[in-house]
């Protein structure tokens, strides 16, 4: 599955509003908002789905790594305890 498109159908979920939101290309895209057009809590948010569709327990989402993409998807490929095989399987587990 591409880690891209899962996290990317992850913002469109999370974000009501998409204005100023940049579509990552690399995992080398960090978070900041600089960069990605993401806010904070839209950055949480985005995380908590993608903890939830790995199965990764709430109790961990404070330890996910922001630094770049790259970190999060090296953190959810150590810690998940389920995966897809698509993205659209992947969103339809969680909405």
């Amino acid at each position: 599955m591409d880690f891209l498109k899962l996290f990317d159908a992850c913002v469109r979920e999370t974000k009501p509003r998409l204005e100023g939101y940049i579509p990552p290309t690399s995992l080398e895209v960090t978070l900041k908002e600089s960069d990605i057009g993401l806010d904070s809590l839209d950055v949480i948010l985005t995380l908590v789905l993608l903890s939830d569709i790995y199965g990764i327990p709430e109790t961990e989402d404070f330890n996910i790594p922001t630094t770049n993409l790259g970190a999060v998807y090296d953190y959810m490929m150590e810690n998940k305890k389920q995966d897809f095989d698509t993205v659209e399987a992947a969103m339809e587990s969680v909405t």
